[in-house]
């Protein structure tokens, strides 16, 4: 369960952080797309890599 939290917290933040470059109007939606899904398998990655460990 707490890896699911963390995860959870892992991806609200990315979220947050999409949000508020969007408000500053450093992205565009295809532009904060992309952003999302690099730092979501980023994300992905290092759990993995964590994990192999």
């Amino acid at each position: 369960m707490k890896g699911n939290v963390s995860k959870e917290q892992y991806v609200l933040s990315v979220i947050q952080k999409a949000y508020d470059k969007g408000q500053q109007g450093d992205m565009d939606t295809d532009k904060m797309i992309d952003w999302l899904k690099q730092e979501l398998q980023t994300g992905y990655a290092l759990t993995q890599s964590r994990k192999a460990l």
